[in-house]
This record gives C-alpha cells, sequence and structure tokens, in this order.
C-alpha cells in the first residue's frame, strides 16, 4: 500500500510541475496535454497519432439530428461507425459523439473515430462530457477512511509484534 501511494505522489508531482507536449498538429491532443494527467494524455495522444495515420471516412448518413459517419480504422482492418450530434443538445447543453468501438465506455479516454471525427468537424477543446473527473489533473483526490471511519494519512503504525 506504502508502494502505491509513494507511486501516486510521484505521478501527480509529475502532473504539477512538467507539461506533456503534444506530436500532433491537432488542436484536441493540444487541451488534453492541459487537462489530462501525464499517464492519461499519453493514451489520449497514441489514439490522436492513430487517428491521423489510419482513421478515414468512409461513409456518412443523417439520422435525424446524428450524423453517422462510418470511420475506417485501416489498423483494425474494420469500419467502425461514429455517431454524432452537432447541435447543442436541449436538456443538457451539450454534444454527444458514441462509437462502435466503445473505447470511451471502457476506458474514459477518447477513441481514434471519435477524436478523428471531433478533429474535421473543427472542435478544438475536449468536450466537457469526455474528460472523466478521474483523467484530470486538477481534480481533487477524495481523502480514504478505514472501516473505523479514521483518515488512513492520520492512522498510525501499529507494531504488530
Amino acid at each position: 500500500m506504502d508502494q502505491q501511494r509513494h507511486t501516486q505522489k510521484q505521478l501527480d508531482n509529475m502532473d504539477k510541475h512538467s507539461s506533456a507536449t503534444a506530436s500532433t498538429h491537432l488542436a484536441l491532443e493540444i487541451h488534453a496535454a492541459k487537462v489530462y494527467t501525464y499517464s492519461a494524455f499519453n493514451k489520449f495522444k497514441q489514439e490522436a497519432i492513430f487517428s491521423i495515420d489510419t482513421c478515414r471516412i468512409r461513409d456518412f448518413t443523417e439520422r435525424g439530428e446524428l450524423e453517422v459517419t462510418t470511420v475506417k480504422d485501416s489498423t483494425r482492418k474494420k469500419n467502425f461507425e461514429v455517431a454524432y450530434s452537432p447541435a447543442l443538445s436541449d436538456d443538457t447543453g451539450t454534444r454527444k459523439a458514441s462509437c462502435s468501438c466503445t473505447m470511451f465506455e471502457r476506458t474514459g479516454i477518447l477513441c481514434r473515430h471519435i477524436i478523428w471525427i471531433f478533429s474535421a468537424s473543427r472542435i478544438e477543446t475536449i468536450l466537457e462530457d469526455y474528460v472523466l473527473n478521474r483523467w484530470m489533473k486538477e481534480y481533487l483526490r477524495l481523502r480514504i477512511f478505514n472501516t473505523n471511519g479514521e483518515r488512513t494519512e492520520n492512522m498510525k503504525v501499529i507494531d504488530e509484534k
């Protein structure tokens, strides 16, 4: 447990005192470097690079307010459907996107297919709904309590001998 805490403090320190560098020209990646933690940004950066190198638009259709784009991914040799609502939603005031690869739902990081569509739509910042608290630099970590309700930072080490 001490090793995990030590590693977490090292990563927090790295997030505070270093800045990640973007490796592409995408405005989304530059924004991600500012908001994501170092480790989350590295995952996003990899997807951003793949979006430029391997994704191409294969087909485009409109279904009501949704724009459904079929994105060909040459790495996976598959097509993925990205459903995107370019207009602001009335109830939430945000734009929505989802991909058939479900990477965002599984990992909390946008997939290369959605990054490709956002870049093609000239979106320069990651939409608020797609930056989860667990990946944000500024997110304050919750205090951890033991089973007695005491904060673990204040617990004393008990010698079992």
